[in-house]
């Protein structure tokens, strides 16, 4: 009944703030017919009169209202259905439903919008923010105001770009599918990319709500991209993807699809056609390589194991091979389920050792290139150790020294001291040769408390011989291990192994 009781003392609540292209006559006539019930606002049996006949719905709307305040009993409560939702009303005379709310809710600008739906119709433009009505006339440009207060209300947090605005991914320039929603009257289009798109949202409807315009249909567009850079030419299958389907389209302008629906749904289909294609299309990070796998692999910054699987793989893969980021051990995961053990092989030829390695990493998933990068780690640490000769009886102060430059070789300075100090005994001559080789290491002063005076000078004398050791060059190894040997005065220090494969 507040709602009566305020139209009572006027109706400037039910009119639109006109611009300076407002038909201001039409709108005059309505205020002449409003203020004409307000006048029989006492008067029950005038205002029923009033509710009927020719006069415009909102005027007969505000008679039933003004003479129920009069005579109030249990008025019929009606159900109306919107694109926006569901809203109810009281029957109170023969006027249109629509009439009926703006009347009874207008205190809410977007319910009295609903009262000029007709208007709009004949070609007016009205806008509804949070504190006002405005109508344009036939101007489709919306007032600035509204503008603003229609992308602060969208149900998700855009930045300002070129053109209108984005999510954060698509501001920044990342290539991913999305979807837009164009408003061509406001020159401003919205997008989302779809990682951001959600189901329980539905873009167009917060963009296009709050109005009603001539031709809603032909100033709003909607469009869902696959986002791919491509710069292939009409050649590319990139170039002759359709559009979005038609009852996709239809679905999503009604409201039964959602934000995310309708880009999975476009995704879906252009995915396919691009399957079908029949050539191998490489697509990281949004950027298209075509048929280049080269310039693929190149694009992915890829290890030297992961660049040799790659290139072993994909020449075998046709069709469209899509990944989110531009990196090699993303483009392993996906091969793995189906090149497990030809990506394994690309790196360790021992079929056995192969095979092992794809049963440790099936058995304990984990990242690919890790796989790889271990695999050709041990790989290159092989490499080395074959190259130098091997020896066997060999006496213990002969073993360490061995035993350490090859750890050297392999892991570096700092596992070679940590593995000959847990390798030395308590006491014996090859303390000594430990020493000079700490020396040779860098690592001597850290542990020189652990060895006796005696132990450092005999070290102290064999450190050039042992740095020779760690520098030598495979051909220079036997000649630089028996000169360390001979200066720590061990003669009978084993033998080569002549039967090495």
């Amino acid at each position: 009944m507040h709602r009566a009781s305020d139209l009572r003392k006027g109706v400037d609540d039910l009119l639109p703030r006109l611009t300076a292209d407002a038909p201001r006559d039409r709108f005059d006539k309505l205020r002449a017919e409003l203020e004409e019930v307000r006048a029989a606002r006492d008067d029950a049996d005038r205002l029923g009169k009033l509710g009927g006949g020719w006069r415009d719905p909102m005027a007969r709307a505000l008679a039933g209202l003004l003479r129920f305040y009069l005579d109030p009993g249990q008025p019929v409560v009606a159900p109306a259905h919107f694109p926006s939702g569901e809203l109810s009303y009281a029957v109170l005379n023969a006027a249109p439903r629509e009439a009926h709310i703006a009347v009874q809710q207008g205190d809410d600008p977007r319910r009295l919008l609903i009262g000029y739906l007709g208007w709009a119709r004949k070609g007016l433009h009205f806008f509804a923010d949070a504190d006002r009505l405005v109508c344009t006339g036939r101007s489709p440009s919306p007032p600035a105001s509204f503008l603003q207060h229609q992308v602060e209300e969208l149900p998700y947090r855009l930045t300002a770009r070129s053109g209108g605005f984005a999510c954060a991914h698509l501001a920044a320039g990342a290539h991913r599918p999305a979807l837009e929603v164009a408003w061509s009257d406001a020159a401003t289009t919205v997008a989302v990319c779809q990682a951001c798109a959600r189901d329980d949202r539905h873009l167009l409807g917060a963009f296009s709500g709050g109005l009603a315009i001539p031709d809603p249909e032909g100033s709003f567009t909607v469009r869902v991209t696959l986002g791919v850079a491509c710069d292939r030419g009409s050649s590319c299958p990139h170039a002759q993807l359709p559009e979005l389907p038609r009852a996709a389209r239809k679905g999503y302008t009604f409201g039964r699809l959602s934000d995310a629906a309708v880009v999975r749904e476009f995704v879906t289909v252009a995915r396919d056609r691009l399957e079908r294609s029949g050539t191998p299309l490489f697509v990281a990070a949004g950027t298209c390589y075509g048929e280049d796998a080269a310039a693929f692999i190149a694009a992915l910054t890829p290890t030297p194991e992961e660049r040799q699987a790659l290139t072993e793989i994909l020449p075998e893969v046709r069709g469209y091979f899509e990944i989110d980021e531009a990196t090699a051990s993303r483009a392993l995961e996906k091969l793995w389920p189906t090149h497990a053990e030809q990506i394994v092989r690309s790196i360790v030829p021992d079929p056995q050792k192969a095979e092992r390695l794809v049963r440790e990493a099936k058995a304990n998933p984990g990242r690919v290139s890790d796989l790889l990068r271990r695999a050709g780690a041990k790989n290159r640490e092989q490499a080395v150790l074959d190259a130098l000769p091997r020896y066997r009886d060999l006496v213990p102060e002969a073993a360490i020294a061995d035993a350490i430059a090859r750890v050297y070789r392999t892991q570096g300075a700092g596992e070679a001291a940590k593995q000959l100090l847990h390798r030395l005994p308590r006491e014996g001559k090859e303390r000594g040769v430990g020493f000079g080789l700490l020396l040779a290491l860098g690592h001597a002063d850290a542990h020189r408390w652990q060895f006796t005076d005696t132990e450092q000078q005999f070290g102290s004398s064999l450190a050039p011989a042992a740095e020779a050791l760690l520098a030598a060059a495979p051909g220079d190894y036997d000649a630089a291990f028996q000169g360390l040997l001979g200066r720590a005065g061990v003669a009978h220090w084993g033998r080569p192994d002549l039967d090495e494969a």
